[in-house]
């Protein structure tokens, strides 16, 4: 039999599995090819024709792309009718590519977040309507009856959400509350398909020498590493998730209520306390504290990366010297960013070949713009539509985002 290794070797090998884990991947070699795709929110049509356009998929939306590494920079979901089949193909193909050496790195957008912390302003009664079930309708009873339930509960509390009391009342809430609505909200929670899985990704990764990012990289903003800034946004997304099951469980918050509608019971709730002298015996304090917060989560946040637009909006003579200092930092020569869409409706460089800004529009009637995609190969940067032949763009300076042709 085998001895056991002595205590103290056994702590040297757990503290050096350890920092193993916890070290930066090395960056290794480039992938030959890499093609990025912004925003997508439901243009399932638009998102693969685009796929089909750049070889990514074939006419049976299977993966095609060989080794390429496809980064989608978040914003597959709202607006659009056809989200959940969005989601659905890019949740397949990241499954597929790796068994040709592929790779698809699927990246958390601001509307990702919002629809797994409730904030559904984008949702429409059409997307929630694919998630609708036979038994739909039963559920949005047991719901409404459920909902009655809580505020009753909280009677006499100053609330301004009332119980329906006729069936004009009762019907208008149910159109609040459409077919599906009630599933959606389960499929983006912890547990759901959807939820898991957004979950389970990143805010922002380094490709080569590029930077791909939902938003955008702000310079202002104080962050070590890539990896710090993403474990920054992941785990306030894991602490959105502790907070909303200490208000739920305490009764504070519905578990179907939308974010504003926390937000603003849980104030309420807050100040009824506060004026009948009942500080003290307010139910999940430290939660409600985090909740009316959350202007201050780098999720929701103008300056984090989900949201920030600075790179499309500020003048390149203000920002460019922070942003080639950040850069610097970071060991990175440019960044590739979603989010933003120009007026132009183009895939667009700026700050002389360091910033792409790849959103330009996919889905046509909100945007009345197009689908495009930026493929790095061979050292050249080239932009790819549905309905244009392929435009090249000028590489940034010292770029190895893609290894050189063969």
């Amino acid at each position: 039999m085998t001895p056991r290794p002595p205590r103290a070797r056994t702590a040297v090998w757990t503290a050096l599995a350890v920092a193993l884990l916890l070290a930066p991947a090395a960056a290794g070699p480039p992938p030959a090819r890499v093609v990025a795709v912004g925003d997508v929110h439901g243009a399932y049509e638009r998102f693969t024709a685009l796929l089909q356009r750049v070889g990514l998929i074939d006419a049976r939306y299977q993966w095609a792309g060989g080794g390429a590494t496809f980064v989608q920079t978040g914003d597959v979901v709202d607006r659009g009718a056809r989200t959940r089949e969005s989601l659905d193909l890019l949740m397949a193909l990241e499954r597929q590519a790796p068994r040709t050496g592929g790779k698809v790195i699927a990246l958390v957008g601001n509307h990702e977040v919002m629809n797994v912390i409730g904030d559904l302003r984008y949702v429409t009664p059409a997307i929630f309507a694919t998630f609708a079930t036979p038994d739909s309708e039963k559920t949005r009873e047991r719901a409404y009856k459920d909902y009655l339930t809580f505020l009753a509960a909280h009677e006499g509390h100053n609330h301004g959400a009332v119980p329906p009391a006729d069936d004009a009342a009762r019907q208008a809430w149910l159109d609040e509350h459409p077919p599906g609505f009630f599933e959606y909200r389960e499929a983006f929670g912890p547990g759901g398909k959807y939820g898991k899985w957004i979950r389970s990704h990143h805010a922002a990764m380094q490709v080569g020498d590029g930077v791909f990012v939902h938003g955008g990289l702000n310079p202002a903003l104080e962050f070590a590493t890539l990896r710090d800034l993403d474990e920054r946004v992941m785990a306030d997304v894991r602490a959105f998730d502790a907070m909303w099951r200490g208000l739920v469980d305490a009764g504070v918050v519905w578990r179907h209520m939308t974010f504003a509608e926390a937000v603003r019971f849980a104030e309420e709730e807050a100040a009824w306390y506060v004026a009948a002298n009942k500080a003290g015996e307010i139910k999940a304090g430290p939660e409600i504290v985090r909740l009316l917060d959350y202007k201050n989560w780098i999720t929701v946040s103008a300056d984090g990366p989900l949201w920030y637009r600075g790179l499309a909006t500020e003048p390149e003579a203000t920002l460019s010297g922070p942003l080639t200092a950040m850069l610097e930092r970071l060991r990175a020569r440019y960044i590739v960013a979603g989010h933003s869409v120009l007026v132009t409706k183009e895939v667009t460089t700026r700050f002389e070949g360091r910033v792409f800004l790849i959103d330009t529009g996919m889905l046509e009637e909100s945007y009345a713009g197009r689908a495009s995609a930026l493929e790095m190969q061979g050292g050249r940067f080239t932009v790819f539509t549905t309905d244009a032949d392929p435009r090249p763009l000028p590489a940034p300076a010292g770029a190895k985002s893609a290894a050189p042709a063969r």
